[in-house]
């Protein structure tokens, strides 16, 4: 039970955090290259993944500067991957806005959840 309890905390804190870069990438889009605008997007919504997935999804409360290291890495590979793919997809066909940014982000959860449970906040 606690594990199907940590994949809906975890789907619910994903919801807020798409959200989150969903919006910010919708505000910058019109005015800095793709790439950039889901660059920043993209490290908003980590941040936010951060402090929710420590403190509510696994119930981590002791301070880490290895986790902190390890959150910044998995992150920053998770970034690589959502940019990409998003880049990839636009490349195809420009106007594939939403299917991209769609694609980009399924990829970049089931890596994110992998990564988050069994290496950063693994007990």
């Amino acid at each position: 039970m606690e594990k199907y309890k940590e994949i809906i905390k975890f789907s619910v804190t994903g919801i807020f955090v798409v959200a989150t870069d969903i919006g910010i990438y919708c505000l910058f889009i019109n005015f800095l290259p793709f790439a950039i605008a889901k660059g920043i997007s993209f490290t908003c919504g980590g941040a936010a993944a951060y402090l929710l997935n420590k403190y509510w999804t696994f119930k981590q409360e002791k301070k880490s500067s290895s986790e902190i290291v390890r959150f910044i890495v998995a992150n920053s590979l998770a970034l690589v991957a959502n940019v990409l793919t998003n880049e990839i997809i636009l490349r195809l066909n420009k106007h594939a806005i939403f299917l991209a940014l769609v694609v980009a982000t399924a990829v970049t959860a089931v890596f994110t959840f992998i990564v988050l449970k069994f290496w950063v906040f693994k007990r």
